[in-house]
């Protein structure tokens, strides 16, 4: 997740969500980052033991789907200010923020 997701994981956090939320947002999904952080370095011995090498072709296939996720469903970020992404995404999504 290193190569594909997590930089734009930790940029996108401080730009999509809502000012009035922002704070506790950012810390429950940093929060949830850990908690998945944790549980990957605890299962992958577990993996390794029973799949072998196959298990990189899980991690592999997750930052395949990580990158198809960022390209397709994620907007352009650049040179827009705060406020305008956020009445963007009020107008994409249909509803108020």
């Amino acid at each position: 997740m290193q190569m594909l997701i997590s930089p734009v994981y930790w940029l996108l956090m401080s730009e999509l969500f809502p000012m009035h939320v922002r704070g506790v947002l950012t810390g429950t999904a940093v929060a949830c980052q850990w908690v998945f952080n944790g549980l990957v370095a605890l299962l992958f011995p577990i993996a390794m033991a029973h799949f072998g090498s196959a298990t990189f072709f899980v991690f592999a296939g997750i930052n395949v789907l990580s990158l198809i996720f960022v390209a397709t469903c994620l907007p352009e970020t650049k040179g827009k200010s705060l406020e305008g992404l956020e009445q963007f995404l009020e107008k994409e999504l249909g509803k108020s923020t």
